[in-house]
C-alpha cells in the first residue's frame, strides 16, 4: 500500500512540474529584464512560483488524505465482512441452540407433567405397601427399567425386608439376608449412610470398590427414600433406558424418593389412625369390632381352603374381687400381662382380641380342636403361675377358658355365631366347675 500511495504523489508532482515550466516558457517576460542598461528581477514569476508550490503542497496533502480514507475504508471494509461473518456463524447457532431449548423445553413440560401425574397418584395411595409398588412402578416406567426392586428398613435399622421388584425373581429377593451395612455391598452401605450410590461412584472409590463384591443382586443404582433422618426405603435399579444419562437416572430417583418420603409418612399416619381405631386403648388388642371382621373373612377362608380353624374365649376368674380388693390399677395390670402372653403364644395370621371387660378371645388360623385345647392349657398354666405387682403388692390370678374349632373333615360350613356361642358355653361350664379350667366345646 505504501508503493502504490508514492505512485499517485509522483505524478502529481511531476504534473505541477511540467505545469511551472509551461507557465515559464509562454511568458513573454522573463525572470530578468534588461531596461534602460539595466538588469530588472520580475517579481511576477516569484509570486508564480509560490503560488504553485503552494497549490503543490495543498494538493499533497488532500491527496495525502485521500490515500489514508481509502486504506482505512479498505480496512474498515475487511472488518465489516468479519463481523457479518461473525454474526451468520452466531444466527446460525442461535438456530441451533433454540432448537435444542425447544427441545429441552417440550421434555422438561413433560417431565413436570409427569411428576405431576405421580404426586397425585401417590398421593392417593393410603396404604404402606401399595404405595411402594406404586413407587416401584413408576420409577420402572420413567427409567424404561427392565429390572428394580423396593425394600423397606426395618425398625431396628439393623435389616432390609423385600416388597415388590420388576424383572428380579421375586421368590429369591424375598428370601435374602439383607443386612444395612457393607455385608450387604451397595444395597446395604446405601441403607446404612442413607446416601445415593451407583456402581459408578463406589468403582471410582479404590478404597470403597470392595464393596460392589458383596453385592448379594444385581443393580447399578440404589436411592434411599429419607424421611428428617430416618431410612423408611430402599430403591434398587439395574437396568435403565439406553438413552438415559445418569444424570436424568439420579434426577428421576431423587424426586421418586422425595415423593415417596412425604407419602410414605402420610400412609403411615393414616394407618396409625385407623390402627388405633381397631385397637383396645389399654392392651393394645385388637377390639370387638375389628374381632368380628375378621373372624369372619378367617371363617370364610377357612371353609374355602378346607383347613380347621380354631378358637379360645377367656375369662379372667374373680376379677371384680381383685378389682375391689387391690383396686383397679392391679386390674389394669393384670389386663395387660394377659394381652402380652396371649401375644406371644399367637402366630402372625392369629388374632387376639379384647371381647370386653375381662374377656378375650382368640381365632388360631390352621388349628384343630385338640391343637387349640392344648394352646388354651398352656395359655392358662403361664398365666397362673405370673406374679403380678403394683406399688409393692403382688398378688395372682387365674383364667377360665371355653374352646370350640371349625374342622371341615366333620362339618363342610359353619356360622360364625356357632363358633362363639359354642365357645361361650364351655367357658361358662369351666366357671361352674370351679374356674381355672379349659373345657372343650362338646357340640358345634
Amino acid at each position: 500500500m505504501f508503493e502504490k500511495n508514492w505512485a499517485y504523489r509522483a505524478m502529481v508532482i511531476l504534473s505541477l512540474c511540467i505545469l511551472l515550466v509551461y507557465t515559464y516558457l509562454t511568458n513573454e517576460e522573463t525572470f530578468l529584464n534588461y531596461i534602460g542598461g539595466k538588469f530588472i528581477l520580475d517579481t511576477r514569476i516569484i509570486w508564480q512560483i509560490g503560488i504553485f508550490a503552494l497549490l503543490s503542497l495543498v494538493l499533497f496533502y488532500l491527496l495525502e488524505s485521500t490515500l489514508d480514507y481509502k486504506s482505512q475504508n479498505e480496512v474498515l471494509k475487511e472488518y465489516l465482512r468479519r463481523i457479518q461473518s461473525e454474526l451468520d456463524a452466531e444466527r446460525d447457532s442461535l438456530k441451533d441452540l433454540k432448537s435444542i431449548s425447544g427441545e429441552k423445553i417440550i421434555k422438561l413440560g413433560s417431565f413436570i407433567v409427569t411428576i405431576s401425574d405421580m404426586a397425585k397418584e401417590l398421593n392417593s395411595v393410603l396404604e404402606t405397601t401399595p404405595l411402594l409398588k406404586a413407587i416401584l412402578r413408576k420409577t420402572s416406567e420413567l427409567l424404561c427399567s427392565k429390572r428394580c426392586a423396593i425394600f423397606t428398613v426395618s425398625k431396628d435399622k439393623k435389616s432390609l425386608h423385600f416388597i415388590d421388584a420388576v424383572g428380579y425373581d421375586k421368590d429369591k429377593l424375598s428370601h435374602l439376608d439383607l443386612s444395612c451395612d457393607e455385608k450387604s455391598g451397595m444395597l446395604g452401605i446405601s441403607a446404612q449412610e442413607g446416601k445415593f450410590y451407583s456402581r459408578a461412584i463406589l468403582y471410582d472409590d479404590y478404597n470403597r470398590r470392595p464393596i460392589l463384591e458383596n453385592d448379594k443382586i444385581k443393580l447399578q443404582f440404589s436411592q434411599p427414600i429419607i424421611y428428617g433422618t430416618d431410612v423408611l426405603a430402599l430403591i434398587c435399579v439395574d437396568q435403565v433406558g439406553k438413552e438415559l444419562s445418569d444424570e436424568y437416572v439420579i434426577r428421576i430417583l431423587s424426586t421418586m424418593a422425595n415423593f415417596g418420603a412425604v407419602a410414605l409418612t402420610n400412609t403411615k399416619l393414616v394407618e396409625k389412625i385407623k390402627d388405633q381405631s381397631i385397637r383396645d386403648g389399654l392392651t393394645g388388642l385388637y377390639n370387638h369390632q375389628y374381632f368380628q371382621q375378621r373372624l369372619n373373612e378367617m371363617l370364610s377362608k377357612a371353609i374355602s381352603d378346607r383347613q380347621p380353624l380354631g378358637f379360645i374365649m377367656i375369662d379372667l376368674d374373680r376379677f371384680k374381687k381383685l378389682n375391689d380388693t387391690y383396686g383397679h390399677q392391679m386390674g389394669d395390670v393384670c389386663l395387660k400381662k394377659l394381652a402380652h402372653l396371649l401375644k406371644t403364644k399367637a402366630k402372625k395370621d392369629d388374632i387376639i382380641a379384647r371381647y370386653g371387660g375381662e374377656e378375650f378371645v382368640c381365632v388360631l388360623s390352621g388349628l384343630n380342636l385338640e391343637g387349640t385345647a392344648k394352646l388354651a392349657n398352656e395359655i392358662r398354666n403361664d398365666f397362673k403361675n405370673t406374679v403380678f405387682e403394683f406399688e409393692d403388692v403382688e398378688t395372682a390370678c387365674t383364667l377360665s377358658a371355653g374352646v370350640s374349632a371349625y374342622q371341615p373333615e366333620k362339618k363342610k360350613g359353619i356360622k360364625k355365631n356357632a363358633l362363639i356361642r359354642a365357645a361361650d358355653k364351655a367357658l361358662y361350664e369351666a366357671k361352674e366347675k370351679g374356674r381355672d379350667g379349659v373345657i372343650i366345646a362338646k357340640e358345634v
